[in-house]
């Protein structure tokens, strides 16, 4: 069964971001290859499987589109003086043997500069709907878009998602 990410967002969306946290900016510089879980670089239209956290949890991510600069439809918030943002458009799919929480628990745009830059809340871009998922069921999909707010003169060049200690990367 294929839905079009109906669950509400809040709390993946406040995930993303609380536990990003670099003091001010919302940006954090991109942890060294040494520092961490291997780190699988591919690009847009490649799938990356992440387990999760818990026993069972399986996601396959599907990376299908980036715009930049993703605009807003109707009266959705704006990006801040100085920055634009940018879209990515995902597929999740639950192929592990339990529901997966929260998703995509931590996801960044990294830009040339080397910061990596969080999801911010968008609400209905004109490339579609923003990705609505807190609960993914076994064998279910969820397609949207995540959205990054990046500064002006920078280029987004990466997407990091971590779920579950395992990191994944695609080149945009």
């Amino acid at each position: 069964m294929r839905h079009k990410a109906t669950v509400l967002v809040p709390a993946l969306l406040l995930g993303l971001t609380a536990c990003q946290s670099t003091g001010g900016s919302g940006r954090e510089p991109v942890p060294g290859a040494s520092a961490g879980a291997p780190v699988t670089a591919t690009g847009i239209g490649d799938t990356a499987d992440i387990g999760g956290a818990r026993f069972g949890e399986h996601l396959r991510v599907l990376l299908r589109g980036f715009v930049d600069p993703a605009v807003a439809t109707g009266k959705a918030p704006r990006p801040a003086a100085g920055h634009r943002w940018v879209g990515v458009e995902l597929n999740l799919a639950n192929v592990g043997g339990t529901a997966h929480e929260s998703p995509l628990g931590r996801t960044w745009v990294v830009d040339d500069r080397g910061e990596r830059h969080p999801a911010v809340r968008s609400g209905e871009l004109t490339t579609g709907f923003p990705l609505k998922v807190r609960t993914l069921p076994v064998g279910e999909h969820a397609d949207g878009w995540l959205v990054f707010e990046v500064p002006f003169g920078s280029r987004a060049v990466g997407l990091d998602c971590t779920v579950g200690g395992e990191r994944r990367s695609w080149r945009l």
